[in-house]
């Protein structure tokens, strides 16, 4: 995809190269899944529980995106979520991949999932790319240079939004209702929840203002790193439960929302 962003320095260059470059990688991994779901059934088996689902597809996509990378970019790290050959390195470089975020939509329902990839340093986003497989929507983010779905930019999330007037995504430990507590006032201050089985594809909807908010009990780094880059762009706060800074890396309680909502979310939760 050619790109028409102005770069200030050769890190810079270098960097937009990539980004040009991985988001082709992407588009490609999207056909191959597309390929692969037109024409075969789908096999699957459990990793943690009968919900947390894992296919053929989603380790060849992965080793697909990392022998691309491992081809151009050698010494980069690599974190992708079925460690498929993941490595840590001396670079300053770590790539995060999810190569199919929403795996039970993709084998139930055959939409709703999403190829995603980032690229960070220790302490600095570099691009986010989400692409949404069946929708044919591409999300992504160079810092500083702004967010896009396809061939349209962005715009920054309204201020002064209230929590009362937002849905927002909210996914709990399903399976240990005795945690739920400290969310139900949260579910009930908001206008709705919602929840689609895909990360990617709920903090995008803030994006999109689809959604006003994303609230996660138990999230892993390559589920929202890629989405992180795109939202941040736009105004979008991210902080673990208790309103604290997280890193690129970070595992653990995600909230998700613009400034204001943010603010109310923390407070509401009460876990600080």
């Amino acid at each position: 995809m050619e790109l028409e962003f102005s770069a200030t320095s050769d890190r810079e260059v270098f960097e937009l190269q990539v980004f040009e470059q991985a988001i082709d990688w992407v588009m490609d991994a999207g056909n191959l899944i597309k390929g692969i779901i037109n024409t075969d059934q789908l096999a699957f088996q459990a990793k943690t529980s009968h919900s947390d689902l894992v296919t053929e597809v989603d380790r060849k996509v992965e080793g697909w995106l990392v022998e691309k990378i491992t081809k151009s970019f050698p010494d980069h790290s690599i974190m992708g979520e079925e460690n498929i050959n993941n490595r840590t390195s001396s670079s300053e470089y770590l790539w995060i991949i999810d190569p199919i975020d929403g795996t039970s939509n993709m084998i139930n329902r055959n939409q709703e999932f999403a190829v995603s990839v980032a690229l960070c340093t220790a302490n600095r986003a570099v691009f986010g790319i989400v692409y949404d497989v069946m929708g044919d929507k591409l999300f992504r983010a160079f810092k500083g240079k702004g967010a896009f779905v396809n061939n349209r930019r962005l715009s920054r999330l309204p201020d002064r939004l209230k929590l009362e007037n937002e849905l927002i995504a909210i996914t709990l430990p399903w399976h240990r209702t005795e945690e739920w507590s400290e969310f139900k006032a949260l579910i009930s201050k908001a206008r709705g929840i919602r929840f689609y089985g895909a990360t990617t594809m709920e903090l995008c909807d803030i994006a999109l203002r689809k959604l006003g908010a994303y609230v996660q009990y138990n999230v892993k780094a390559w589920d929202y790193a890629a989405s992180r880059v795109i939202l941040e762009e736009l105004g979008c706060k991210f902080s673990d439960l208790q309103g604290r800074e997280i890193g690129w890396v970070y595992h653990g309680g995600v909230v998700a929302a613009p400034p204001e909502v943010h603010e109310e979310i923390i407070g509401t939760l009460g876990l600080g």
